[in-house]
């Protein structure tokens, strides 16, 4: 068999293994107390999850992106599966189990656009890795994990390393024990984490020291984002600051996830830190314009247009 090529067809060229759910987008002007009840003023579906949604932004901008993971055999696995398919997401080797596939509740204040998400995490069983898995993860560029199903990132980490496939770590989803969360991060090449992640990581509350000693573990590339207030970066030993950029946000649900998949895909075109950057943040800004994780997700000639009329502030 041909390098990059299963039967008549490429291998994607970046891979996701983690999170996939159905989110129930609740939009609310304000949220409610414990024990009160407010109206929920709309409502919407969608399809969500920090690893899937990710390479659902690597294929809207142009890329050929694959998930791999273990759906339930209910009507929400059958509404994830078509869903990734219309993306152009390969899903050639996504199990169907016995059992309920993941769900969300996510709950989104109009009047800034904040959410507070309910999750139910699926109770299937692990990927198993046999020969045709392994070779879909080897023969991709990237391989991309939101460390959900710990033993699923691990081994998919280990066998992406074990054949020079880049790592790339959503951080975000953390282990009680710590050390997993440690190892884990370790084992990847991008490790992008949200503003909480490396304070709790490194149980220190000085986000730019942890940082800097989250760099040591390895990997080449080491960004926290920090939503409206852009993100911060280590280059050459040194933490350096990156602006946003400002717009009238409907709802945030997701702009991490699809920072993700824009920085992949940037790598993947050639762009320098900088430029990879800037171009996933306009990914994440416009993405906020519309509630949900998804639906609001732009092509390139969109960001691209977006990128020349928008100044980083």
């Amino acid at each position: 068999m041909m390098p990059n090529q299963r039967t008549d067809r490429l291998f994607p060229t970046a891979v996701a293994v983690g999170h996939l759910c159905v989110d129930t987008i609740c939009l609310m002007d304000g949220f409610t107390d414990e024990n009160t009840s407010k109206h929920i003023e709309e409502v919407d579906q969608q399809a969500g999850g920090g690893a899937s949604q990710a390479m659902v932004a690597f294929s809207r901008l142009g890329g050929n992106a694959g998930y791999l993971g273990v759906l339930g055999n209910d009507s929400n696995g059958d509404y994830l599966l078509d869903g990734l398919k219309e993306e152009r997401v390969d899903v050639s080797l996504v199990h169907r189990a016995q059992g309920t596939s993941a769900f969300s509740f996510v709950c989104v204040n109009r009047l800034n656009a904040s959410r507070t998400l309910h999750n139910f995490h699926d109770r299937l069983p692990a990927l198993q890795f046999k020969q045709d898995e392994q070779d879909y993860i080897t023969q991709a560029r990237f391989l991309h994990l939101d460390g959900t199903m710990y033993a699923n990132a691990v081994k998919a980490a280990a066998i992406a390393r074990e054949n020079h496939v880049t790592v790339s770590l959503d951080g975000s989803s953390m282990q009680k024990d710590n050390q997993l969360n440690i190892d884990l991060a370790k084992m990847a090449d991008i490790l992008i984490m949200n503003e909480h992640y490396p304070c709790r990581l490194m149980e220190d509350d000085n986000r730019e020291r942890a940082l800097l000693r989250i760099a040591r573990f390895g990997a080449r590339i080491v960004i926290s984002t920090l939503g409206e207030k852009g993100c911060v970066a280590v280059v050459d030993g040194q933490i350096v600051r990156f602006g946003a950029y400002h717009v009238e946000a409907v709802d945030t649900t997701g702009a991490g996830d699809v920072f993700h998949g824009a920085f992949l895909r940037a790598l993947e075109l050639g762009f320098p830190l900088e430029q990879a950057i800037r171009f996933s943040s306009a990914v994440s800004a416009i993405k906020c314009l519309s509630p949900g994780g998804r639906r609001g997700i732009p092509d390139f000639d969109r960001t691209m247009r977006f990128i020349n009329t928008h100044e980083l502030v």
